[in-house]
């Protein structure tokens, strides 16, 4: 049966027809144009990269300076041989066999595994880095003629000393590797500044038969880096006395150096960074008791709130003390301090009240986090309602029961180095470009928390605990030293096990003028002998020595 179409169903659709290929050839020509004009950039990179290979140089995606330009990370050369199997395999026909036997051999001699003939390797469909050592480079990388081969040299960080410092910011991970560091950490911040970086990489190009013709290194623009407050000429002079002959008995010591008017961190060092960090208190319970270091808080709340007054009299009647028999007499504020009697303090802690003290203390970064590395602890009182008559409140305002760790401790001696003003320290100067010019500053955090006229009370007494009191070993005509000491014992649980070992650490924190400019110290050492040592024979030597060190260059 024949079907005729009227001739306005054959002109519907005519026009019909007409139009989609009107909207196809549209469509066609739309997608010429956006290929050209907005995608051109991709696809031109992905033909490119049919004829290069690109390697990247390093495997960290910023810089870390220290406050003078250097450098932080230390870099270790890794050298590497490439083959890329597909070509190599199948497009060195024409090549002299001459130069491929030359590879061969040179790769077989420097290690028997490293044989190009074995079917898997001619197989993979994966490039293969043949880690070699720079003699073999220098050998290999003048060989330009065989197809699918180059060489290349690679920067690897130093992974050693895991808890040093500039080792912890870099990595992102926890330092057993095994989870990510919190995003709100001082790592997790820098991760997300820096996110978008890109690493410095090596390009090599190559023709449509496989040839090498040219390479060239290709830099990142407007990569985001780190630049620190620390000075690593500085940390490397303090290091090197924590690990001279004088402090060799001491398994671990820490130190922090801090300017006092703006709270940069000059220096964070320890003796032992393959250990956990001791100055953030790193793996520990809250960080240390700080002993007698913590009886500047206690009188500094006292003189501000006028609950004591700086000439009141205090009778020491030998409570508290390491000696039973050992009985001070009648005590000044200022002359408990130089001699650090712990009954006139527990005395002074009853009269000022703990939440007053506390107070005090956590107005100068006490009990809190202060870096907010992901490893730093947060000092802790253990005891949450201290009473005068079960003689918690005496303990605490000798610093037992309480802890923090040195990097907190450093503010004790920096508010009143500071006239009454708490900055707190900071690590991070600044983020930079690749020039070390700046991008984004970081604020100093300050605030008034002790009258000037307690601070200046204060800086006088510290003066005299180096010069007649405890820290008579600081003492130096010379150089503006004032300070205090701290010894203390606390009990600690074997990790992973239940037994329990007594431990005595020594304090120092002190503040020093140098060239004009003041600065403020930490010294802990810890584990020193309980029964021999003291902050005052162990901390303040080393403290002294630094001063000496800084001073004389």
């Amino acid at each position: 049966m024949i079907i005729k179409l009227s001739k306005i169903t054959i002109k519907k659709r005519t026009l019909f027809i007409f139009v989609v290929l009107i909207l196809i050839i549209i469509a066609l020509y739309i997608n010429i144009v956006r290929l050209q004009c907005f995608n051109s950039n991709r696809l031109s990179v992905m033909a490119e990269s049919q004829y290069s290979y690109k390697e990247d140089l390093t495997d960290t995606n910023f810089l870390l300076f220290d406050c003078n330009g250097k450098q932080l990370i230390n870099y270790n050369k890794k050298y590497y041989a490439v083959i890329s199997p597909d070509i190599f395999g199948k497009d060195n026909i024409d090549t002299k066999q001459n130069e491929i036997l030359t590879l061969m051999y040179i790769l077989r001699n420097y290690n028997s595994k490293y044989d190009l003939s074995k079917e898997e390797i001619l197989n993979s469909s994966q490039k293969i880095y043949y880690p070699i050592d720079e003699n073999t480079y220098n050998k290999l990388k003048n060989i330009k003629d065989i197809k699918g081969f180059y060489t290349y040299i690679y920067s690897e960080s130093e992974k050693g000393d895991t808890w040093k410092l500039e080792n912890l910011l870099m990595n992102n991970k926890k330092p057993d590797g095994s989870t990510m560091k919190s995003p709100k950490s001082l790592e997790g911040q820098i991760f997300k500044k820096t996110q978008n970086n890109k690493k410095p990489q090596l390009v090599i190009n190559r023709d449509v038969n496989g040839k090498i013709i040219s390479q060239k290194t290709e830099l990142p623009e407007n990569n985001t880096n780190v630049r620190l407050t620390v000075d690593k000429e500085m940390e490397d002079k303090i290091k090197d006395i924590l690990n001279n002959d004088n402090n060799k008995k001491y398994s671990q010591i820490g130190v922090v150096l801090m300017e006092a008017d703006t709270g940069k961190i000059k220096a964070m060092v320890q003796k032992d960074d393959s250990k956990p960090n001791i100055n953030l208190g790193a793996s520990t319970n809250h960080g240390f008791f700080p002993g007698s270091i913590f009886k500047v808080i206690v009188e500094e709340a006292g003189l501000d709130r006028k609950s004591i007054q700086a000439d009141e009299k205090f009778s020491c009647r030998g409570f508290y003390e390491m000696e039973d028999d050992k009985m001070h007499g009648s005590l000044t504020p200022k002359e408990a301090l130089a001699v650090s009697c712990n009954d006139v303090f527990a005395q002074i802690g009853a009269k000022v009240g703990f939440n007053n003290f506390y107070d005090n203390a956590t107005s100068q970064g006490l009990f809190q986090k202060i870096l907010g590395l992901d490893c730093e602890e947060a000092g802790n009182c253990e005891v949450k309602d201290p009473k005068v008559s079960d003689g918690t409140l005496g303990l605490m305002s000798i610093g037992q029961n309480i802890r923090i760790t040195p990097v907190e401790a450093i503010s004790i001696a920096n508010t009143v180095a500071n006239n009454g003003v708490y900055v707190k320290p900071t690590i991070v100067d600044s983020y930079v470009n690749d020039d070390n010019e700046k991008i984004q500053g970081i604020d100093i955090n300050e605030r008034q928390v002790i009258d000037r006229s307690t601070a200046q009370i204060m800086k006088d007494q510290m003066l005299n605990v180096v010069k007649n009191g405890t820290a008579k070993q600081a003492y130096m005509p010379e150089c503006v030293i004032g300070g205090k000491t701290g010894s203390t014992q606390r009990m600690e649980t074997v990790k992973n096990s239940n037994v329990v070992k007594e431990h005595s650490d020594g304090w120092f924190v002190g503040f020093f003028n140098i060239k004009g400019k003041v600065y403020s110290m930490v010294v802990f050492v810890k584990d020193i002998d309980k029964d021999n040592d003291s902050g005052g024979t162990t901390a303040v030597p080393i403290f002294k020595s630094i001063v000496q060190k800084l001073n004389n260059n």
